[in-house]
């Protein structure tokens, strides 16, 4: 893509989106990027725009205007988890350029999805659903959560570079599907990055010319979502990444993450499970595996009706 686009990966972690719902056997941190060396990153690989989607947080993105106050190519964003209590499912909303005021009232409403949305919507406040089917395991009731969704929100990140390509191109087509009974979508992108490898490396694009156009664009349907997919070795390399920044940050402390009888547990616990550092691999192995059967299974019975229905 030509470099006259302008460019943002709209789904990048740092250090305060808090700890992983994995592994928490020695509690490690779900990303240990500095928002400076994100923000760093991303501008050496050609982003017009940065912003950390960190969850259900703001103090990366903080910490950045802390720093450089004056940016004019960074805004405040991050990654809701929203619940849906329709479905008992909790979704990530990605929710770009707000204030601080606007941080605290989306955390307050974030424990029903659709009065977040409708305060967002009243607002002018750009958002997106991120990964349209993780975790997502409920099949039964596939048809009518998709159909919800699809009511509820507007832009949808259609190419998450930590998802497989399967995925990805399941929303798009989904997408592509509705769009047939006169909707519009706006559609973005972005790495959902959680080490400095992957940055910029799956990105958002559009015509514009300012922040102020591009996330029109967004809105309006006018912008792409290009770059990488997702890959067993793409997971093992996060993974791995994860785990490596870990030990330093158990064993120097300097966050303040743990307290001494934690820390010296996980210490004991980390150096014992160090000859097992082959895991992660095969666990990515195994995670890619599953992840493209169930969206192949998704396919199969929400498409395959859908366009019987057509």
């Amino acid at each position: 893509m030509s470099d006259r686009w302008f460019k943002a990966d709209l789904h990048v972690h740092s250090y305060h989106s808090g700890q992983t719902k994995h592994l928490r056997l020695i509690r490690p941190r779900d990303c240990y990027s500095d928002p400076l060396d994100v923000y760093r990153t991303a501008k050496k690989r050609g982003m017009d725009l940065v912003t950390l989607t960190d969850h259900d947080s703001i103090d990366g993105c903080l910490a950045v205007l802390e720093r450089w106050r004056d940016l004019d190519d960074f805004i405040i964003s991050e990654e809701v988890t929203a619940y849906v209590p329709e479905f008992d499912h909790s979704m990530h909303v990605g929710v770009f350029n707000i204030t601080e005021g606007q941080h605290r009232e989306i955390q307050r409403l974030r424990g029903n999805a659709a009065e977040l949305v409708a305060y967002l919507e009243q607002n002018r406040i750009l958002h997106a659903l991120n990964h349209f089917f993780h975790d997502f395991d409920r099949l039964e009731y596939l048809r009518d959560y998709v159909r919800h969704v699809i009511s509820l929100f507007r832009v949808f990140e259609t190419h998450n570079g930590a998802m497989s390509e399967e995925h990805n191109r399941l929303v798009a087509r989904l997408l592509k599907f509705f769009a047939g009974e006169q909707k519009r979508y706006g559609v973005l992108g972005g790495s959902d990055a959680h080490t400095l490898r992957r940055i910029g490396t799956t990105y958002t694009a559009s015509p514009a010319r300012t922040k102020e156009e591009f996330l029109e664009d967004i809105r309006q349907g006018r912008a792409f979502a290009c770059g990488r997919h997702a890959d067993h070795w793409a997971i093992a390399a996060d993974i791995y990444g994860v785990v490596l920044r870990y030990y330093p940050s158990v064993l120097k402390n300097r966050h303040r993450d743990y307290a001494f009888w934690t820390r010296l547990k996980n210490i004991l616990v980390s150096f014992s499970l160090s000859p097992f550092l082959f895991l992660p691999y095969v666990i990515a192995v195994r995670h890619s595996r599953r992840e493209r059967q169930r969206v192949r299974e998704i396919h199969r019975q929400l498409l395959g009706k859908l366009e019987r229905t057509e």
